[in-house]
């Protein structure tokens, strides 16, 4: 059989490399005259940068920034100099994995050390520049990118703002003087495959600030802040981002990159599959099957991410998809709906969730290996 491999990571336990082996291990266990063919794939966050160096030959810029808290961290991005443009991962300077789970609170973090990449990027002669949205610890609408390359964000007293969370609710107008005039020779595309608006009940605060460690309240001032941030945007600047479908990426990062940067929303798992040429394999090539999957299969594995462009590519080429993953929460029907002919669940029910992250791999061999005596 010839098999397809489009997985992500299993945050905490496997990198998407991992997680082929694994499964090519437990298929060859029963099928061990398979051939594979493996896709580096991201959908914009966590391994981005990872996937664009095996498409793309691009050298590692490291800078000295600031972490999602304004400590100096360095970190890196990488350059295209055939293409003038830089690719930067917006969780390699702003992400939710710098910081314990103590000091998670995306009322004081912010996105100025990406933007801070960006800048770098730009001096360096970049005139396309891609950012990787996902991971994000902040929810601050990208005002940290937008201060790092000369916005300011006023309050009623006209003083400056720090880029954070919670001061978006104080807003009352952006300073635009100090912007380089550069931006307008640049130009940025927002990568990433979540489809929530800015704000309300499916917006960046609502679903995914709990996880970045947001209370409650903390929730609701967030959403009010977005809500607030978008009024003047539309007020000064004439343009109401806050709907489009992807704006609440990375704690609305996506809006403030479209509404500050003109940036243009790129679909990530597509974009990466284009770079990947899998559809030119694909014209010539068979398939018996393609799994994908990711470590928690839930609602948000819905809005977009990378097992649902994984889905589109199998009903685009009539290739049967299997989903894999060592949590499933939503329920089986939904997914077949979507495509998925089969799903695999590694957990052992029975035992811990530190259990399962631990023995992932171990796991995952024995079920794609139940899996392939079940087909073979």
């Amino acid at each position: 059989m010839r098999f397809l491999l489009i997985p992500d990571k299993f945050k905490g336990s496997l990198t998407s490399e991992e997680v082929a082996r694994a499964i090519q291990c437990g298929v060859e266990k029963v099928l061990p005259r398979s051939l594979f063919h493996i896709i580096k794939a991201s959908d914009g966050g966590d391994g981005f940068l990872d996937a664009i160096a095996r498409y793309k030959i691009c050298i590692g810029i490291q800078t000295v920034c600031d972490d999602p808290l304004g400590r100096a961290r360095v970190s890196t991005y990488l350059y295209n100099q055939a293409e003038v443009a830089g690719y930067i991962e917006l969780a390699k300077a702003s992400g939710m994995e710098l910081l314990s789970a103590k000091e998670r609170n995306p009322m004081e973090t912010s996105t100025y050390g990406t933007g801070l990449q960006i800048k770098d990027a730009i001096e360096k002669g970049a005139r396309n520049i891609y950012v990787g949205l996902g991971g994000s610890a902040t929810n601050d609408g990208g005002i940290g990118i937008a201060h790092a390359l000369g916005y300011r964000f006023l309050n009623e007293k006209g003083a400056v703002l720090e880029p954070v969370g919670k001061n978006l609710i104080d807003i009352r107008e952006i300073d635009t003087t100090n912007v380089s005039l550069l931006l307008e020779k640049v130009t940025f595309f927002a990568v990433n495959d979540v489809t929530n608006p800015l704000f309300g009940s499916d917006g960046a605060a609502f679903v995914y600030a709990k996880q970045k460690g947001a209370t409650s309240n903390a929730i609701i001032a967030l959403d009010k802040g977005l809500q607030n941030l978008n009024a003047v945007v539309k007020r000064q600047f004439g343009k109401d981002n806050s709907l489009l479908s992807g704006a609440g990426a990375a704690g609305g990062t996506a809006f403030g990159l479209k509404s500050f940067l003109n940036a243009k929303f790129l679909h990530g798992i597509d974009f990466i599959l284009h770079l990947s040429g899998i559809e030119t394999i694909l014209a010539s090539d068979t398939f018996d099957y393609i799994i994908t999957g990711e470590g928690k299969i839930d609602t948000q594995t819905l809005s977009g991410k990378l097992v649902q462009g994984v889905l589109s590519l199998g009903k685009k080429f009539n290739i049967p998809v299997v989903a894999i993953c060592g949590q499933l929460d939503v329920d089986t029907a939904t997914l077949t709906e979507m495509g998925v002919k089969y799903v695999i669940e590694i957990q052992d029910a029975d035992k811990t969730l530190a259990y399962n992250m631990k023995n992932a791999q171990d796991l995952m061999v024995l079920s794609v290996e139940k899996f392939c005596k079940s087909i073979g």
